[in-house]
């Protein structure tokens, strides 16, 4: 008994090259766009660090809560003078939130003030 493989009638075979399309594209794309995503954010991240650490320099008053309560009031004032300040604020504070670089990162920021 010799195996076949029947197609539909309708079937049409594809080239190597269109395998691409089948596949959802071409993975370095993705991984560009990670990139550049990523290096976007850890420079936002950085910039609003440094900001936020020269400006505790400039307010420190070595009373914790206190320097808590100003450093929060700066930020949402910060946050909404403006559209823009609010998207790179909010952007800064969940990516040194969201691991232990960004922890990390920022305790020792503020612990050489």
């Amino acid at each position: 008994m010799e195996m076949t493989v029947r197609m539909p009638a309708n079937y049409n075979l594809l080239a190597e090259e269109e395998m691409t399309y089948t596949t959802g594209g071409d993975a370095t794309a993705y991984a560009v766009g990670y990139l550049i995503g990523w290096g976007l954010g850890a420079y936002n991240w950085i910039d609003m660090l440094m900001g936020a650490r020269r400006w505790y320099a400039a307010n420190k008053t070595g009373n914790l809560g206190s320097d808590f309560e100003k450093g929060f009031d700066a930020w949402g004032q910060y946050t909404s003078s403006s559209l823009w300040n609010g998207i790179r604020s909010i952007l800064g504070t969940l990516w040194s939130i969201s691991g232990p670089i960004g922890w990390i990162g920022t305790a020792i920021a503020f612990a050489t003030v």
